[in-house]
């Protein structure tokens, strides 16, 4: 059995991925973003359930697993093996709701995040907030943050969530380390 990645990098590399994979994201388009974003989670939660089970064996089957069923999938399994907390299971539903829409008709390609959020009523828009702005919304000032990416930047709202899962996934870190380094991503993430 190989032993954990020792950061987010290695962690991406080790399920076959760049890592700068994330970052790259930015420049694709919204709907390849949503794509790629959510088979970045399949991965990096099969390879993790197998890891926290210690059977390599058992990595076909946990491959094989739906994502999202709520009893039997890889966000359920993550959750009972202590991997995520309720915020990411509720960004890694979103992110599989949201990737379900987009695959199912060819015309999604075209898909935006700015024509997605200009759709939405006032209980999606909360919706939406709560499953992708948890990373954002939970820092000193996030909510006007939040409030102002959303109309500017709304995919780097969900890079952020993605990150502050893959964090937590990988190192298991406080909330207080998480808001921290969120707040340097987001930092960095200004230009781009």
């Amino acid at each position: 059995m190989t032993s954990p990645p020792d950061n987010v990098e290695q962690l991406l590399e080790s399920v076959g991925i760049s890592p700068t994979f994330l970052n790259d994201l930015l420049h694709d388009s919204d709907w390849s973003f949503v794509i790629k974003v959510h088979a970045l989670f399949e991965a990096v939660l099969g390879s993790l359930i197998v890891r926290r089970l210690g059977s390599d064996a058992a990595a076909d089957a946990i491959a094989h697993l739906d994502f999202n069923n709520t009893k039997s999938g890889k966000v359920a399994f993550a959750r009972a093996l202590g991997l995520l907390n309720k915020e990411h299971v509720t960004f890694l539903r979103g992110l599989s709701e949201l990737r379900n829409q987009l695959v199912h008709k060819v015309h999604n390609v075209t898909f935006t995040f700015e024509h997605h959020l200009e759709a939405l009523d006032a209980s999606e828009l909360k919706k939406f907030k709560t499953e992708f702005g948890y990373a954002i919304c939970g820092l000193d000032n996030g909510e006007t943050q939040y409030e102002e990416m959303l109309l500017k930047k709304p995919k780097t709202i969900v890079l952020l969530a993605a990150y502050q899962c893959l964090l937590n996934l990988q190192f298991q870190i406080t909330d207080r380390g998480k808001d921290i380094l969120i707040r340097l991503l987001r930092e960095g993430t200004r230009d781009a």
